[in-house]
């Protein structure tokens, strides 16, 4: 039975669950995070994962390395939580799941639109073209001697970027402003939480098979990357995704394996 703290919902609740894994939904009118509630409230969730909580209007989304992701209504933002016990893949192979995250956002959009060229730019976004659609923030948190993992998940899809800050709009879009008309936001939730179990699955059945299509939809591959790692940067032509999930990037002088790292800029 779905959950939720608003009499006014705009989300197909029962829905939901209905069609999906998810046991428990976690629903507000407006939250600051989504990730951050959901580790507010992790005990509660894990006790009930898989778990969604979920929100029409988020105000202080947070992207990788502490970045705020901008949203406004009309947005899809929610994390999904599971145990790290019932997920098929080893802590060592959970930095994949960022992966499998995009790719399974992109099967879901491409549901919905077919012709469109949604691209995966590593390790977490989803673009229409050179302008990004998706975020996905990955974190792991224990309680109680218990892993687990949030999967944070933001998509424009019935917000218009016109209301964005100048330097966003200029490099972000929407499902609304390509369209020009709205979207379920049930369905497409309910889409991502499907393929989302999918593709981690697919992790350990067709480890080789879900790296390839990674590779194949990734936007930096044979691109000059600008990669910031803490203090230090690196340029080089990114040759692809490697087995572990890597960023390879070919310098003059060697070649890179970057488990991590903000992507600054590619050409």
């Amino acid at each position: 039975m779905a959950k939720a703290r608003s009499l006014q919902c705009t989300f197909d609740l029962e829905r939901i669950v209905a069609d999906t894994d998810v046991r428990y939904i976690e629903y507000h009118d407006t939250l600051k995070s989504t990730n951050t509630t959901a580790v507010e409230l992790l005990g509660p969730l894990l006790d009930n994962a898989p778990a969604v909580v979920l929100t029409p209007k988020q105000t202080a989304g947070r992207g990788r390395k502490g970045n705020p992701w901008w949203s406004s209504g009309g947005a899809l933002t929610f994390s999904w939580v599971v145990d790290a016990a019932d997920l098929p893949l080893t802590s060592e192979r959970r930095p994949l799941i960022s992966l499998a995250a995009g790719l399974a956002v992109r099967d879901a959009l491409l549901d919905m639109l077919p012709n469109c060229p949604f691209v995966l730019k590593w390790p977490n976004d989803v673009l229409i073209g050179d302008r990004k659609v998706c975020g996905i923030l990955v974190e792991q948190h224990a309680v109680a001697q218990r892993q687990a993992v949030i999967i944070g998940i933001g998509v424009n899809v019935n917000n218009s970027l016109c209301d964005a800050p100048m330097e966003i709009a200029q490099r972000a879009t929407s499902l609304f402003d390509l369209e020009g008309h709205s979207f379920d936001l049930t369905s497409l939730l309910i889409l991502i939480l499907q393929r989302l179990r999918l593709r981690i699955n697919q992790l350990t059945t067709q480890p080789r098979l879900a790296l390839a299509e990674t590779n194949g939809h990734n936007v930096l591959t044979g691109r000059i990357v600008t990669l910031q790692i803490g203090d230090t940067t690196i340029t080089g032509l990114c040759v692809g995704i490697d087995d572990e999930g890597q960023l390879v990037l070919q310098t003059e002088q060697q070649v890179h394996r970057c488990a991590s790292g903000i992507v600054v800029q590619w050409n």
